[in-house]
């Protein structure tokens, strides 16, 4: 039996806790004011829809392009069907990216677009964390999920919408004048 190691998820959110909460960036003491004006919440919404929106487009988009490379070089193995399902999910994350992206940089200030994929890839890392709560090891598939099924139809819609939202949150966390 292999060693067991820390889920990622685990890390990562142990990451993002270490931050203090109004931390400024090194440097960033100096810099004028922040005067940006909040976000309405019709504005906040139409980002994490767009980004839920854009992320299959994404995920699929990237996900064949990188099949297609392969295959055209005449390489069809496992190590590039994993490469590809990589390849997919990065896609998946600058998709639900852009949605606030796009929306956000229409409104008061700027946002960064890495800050919305590094969102992005926290709100992955979060659904698959919630995947694997809500999920049964077993294969029976005659027992219903961990918490019933109304549960499993909660989590699925949160792991939908969870990188949508995590890229939302680090656009406008990231937003300038």
């Amino acid at each position: 039996m292999p060693p067991r190691r820390p889920p990622a998820a685990a890390l990562a959110a142990g990451l993002l806790l270490a931050a203090p909460v109004g931390a400024t960036p090194l440097g960033a003491q100096d810099a004028a004011p922040r005067d940006v004006r909040s976000l309405a919440p019709t504005r906040v919404a139409a980002q994490v829809g767009a980004g839920a929106l854009l992320t299959p487009v994404g995920f699929v988009t990237l996900g064949v392009l990188t099949d297609t490379f392969f295959e055209r070089l005449g390489r069809d193995d496992a190590t590039t069907s994993a490469i590809s399902l990589g390849a997919a999910y990065a896609g998946g994350a600058r998709g639900a990216a852009a949605g606030p992206a796009l929306i956000g940089a229409r409104g008061p200030g700027r946002g960064r677009f890495v800050a919305a994929v590094v969102g992005a890839a926290a709100g992955g890392l979060a659904s698959w964390a919630l995947v694997r709560l809500v999920d049964r090891d077993d294969d029976d598939d005659d027992r219903p999920p961990r918490g019933g099924r109304v549960v499993a139809a909660v989590a699925g819609a949160a792991v939908f919408l969870l990188p949508s939202v995590g890229a939302t949150v680090g656009y406008n966390l990231s937003r300038r004048p």
